[in-house]
């Protein structure tokens, strides 16, 4: 039995390979390279990021594939991983080590996220995740390992999606969605979008009057928006870019309208409640001296 792990990083591919090249992890070094060679892995990455210019966002995918313990040797492990990287990687530079650190025997898989053939990025998403479980049963049953019944659910996708899946055939409208979803993160219109998605994923897309339309790299004929559902048509993201340009209004709430409300007239009273017995103070205050200042006058024409 062989299972999966699949991680993504904006890391350097230096600290990953150094970390899966350890040499206590590693024993005998059971390690190879699929397109480069595990001397010169970092580079020959590095290279192919420099060459597409695609330096920035996600610079790597890091594979760990378990297998139960005491079912396979390091070296039939290794094999399998080599394999894995080969069927589902062929455009893309892969550093495969396998490591005996633990009590079960697991295979590192560090993947260029840039393709050295064209320079589009690695599609992954969910679909992309089961088509690699996939793979990875089959060789595992041909090899006479054991697999995991019925590991995968069908979440959100369609009874057509799924029997594809189940045939280990790609699950093309996913990879769609999620090359969209990531091209809408850094553009701020259709126009920026369309130039992500052919840059990045070589995926066409047409901007009609109405509808948008996208065409996978595998596929002959466009794909609706509607098809994919709401969020991918001209309307649904047209409309999440015009709530990004609305400015936020903060309103205050009920409560608090009630509270600063409340405020302000206790604030009000005890202003009058002041100036009232000002007034009353100033009433009293100013007949006594009054009447004192004309008394001493009085006495005064007294004298006289």
């Amino acid at each position: 039995m062989a299972t999966i792990k699949r991680l993504s990083s904006k890391g350097r591919i230096k600290n990953i390979i150094n970390y899966v090249l350890n040499k206590e992890k590693t024993d005998d070094r059971i390690i190879s390279g699929k397109d480069c060679s595990p001397i010169n892995a970092i580079m020959a990455m590095n290279t192919t990021k420099n060459i597409y210019n695609k330096t920035e966002g996600i610079t790597y995918h890091h594979i760990i594939q378990s297998f139960k313990p005491e079912e396979v040797t390091p070296e039939k492990a290794h094999r399998i991983g080599l394999e894995l990287a080969e069927k589902q990687f062929k455009n893309h530079e892969v550093l495969i080590a396998t490591h005996k650190d633990k009590e079960h025997i697991h295979n590192h898989l560090v993947i260029n996220s840039v393709s050295f053939k064209d320079g589009h990025k690695l599609i992954t998403d969910k679909a992309s995740l089961r088509e690699i479980k996939f793979e990875n049963d089959k060789i595992c049953l041909r090899e006479h390992l054991s697999v995991i019944e019925k590991p995968y659910a069908r979440n959100h996708y369609s009874m057509a999606e799924y029997k594809l899946a189940e045939k280990g055939l790609p699950i093309w409208k996913e990879q769609l969605r999620s090359a969209i979803d990531e091209a809408k993160e850094h553009s701020k219109n259709l126009v920026e979008i369309k130039g992500y998605l052919k840059e990045n994923f070589n995926i066409e897309m047409k901007i009609q009057n109405k509808n948008l339309s996208y065409l996978h790299p595998d596929k002959e004929k466009y794909c609706r928006g509607d098809k994919l559902g709401g969020a991918y048509t001209k309307e649904g993201i047209s409309s999440e870019f015009e709530k990004l340009k609305t400015p936020i209004q903060t309103n205050k709430s009920p409560t608090l309208t009630g509270i600063i409300s409340g405020i302000e007239k206790i604030t009000q009273k005890i202003a009058k409640d002041i100036e009232k017995e000002t007034i009353r103070v100033q009433k009293k205050t100013f007949p006594k001296v009054i009447t004192k200042e004309r008394q001493k006058q009085k006495s005064m024409e007294r004298e006289r």
